[in-house]
């Protein structure tokens, strides 16, 4: 079953993949592999979740980036 890529779609908040990576501190080539694994290394996450927030993105909490990647969830099919 294909689930919805939340953290694509949480990076194409931003204009490009670009702006997204410098806001983070992260390079855009990694940016790239994150968004089409739909995953964000541990790592990034405080940095990506601060950053969506400096934005106004009030969805993408800490909270939000754990269930995003809870793998309990996918093992129930849950997105």
């Amino acid at each position: 079953m294909q689930t919805e890529n939340l953290i694509e779609k949480l990076i194409a908040c931003w204009p490009t993949r670009r702006a997204f990576a410098a806001e983070v501190g992260a390079n855009v080539e990694a940016v790239h592999k994150w968004a089409r694994a739909g995953r964000v290394p541990a790592d990034w996450q405080a940095a990506v979740v601060k950053a969506a927030a400096a934005r106004g993105l009030t969805f993408a909490t800490a909270e939000w980036m754990l269930a995003v990647h809870d793998r309990s969830s996918e093992v129930k099919g849950a997105a």
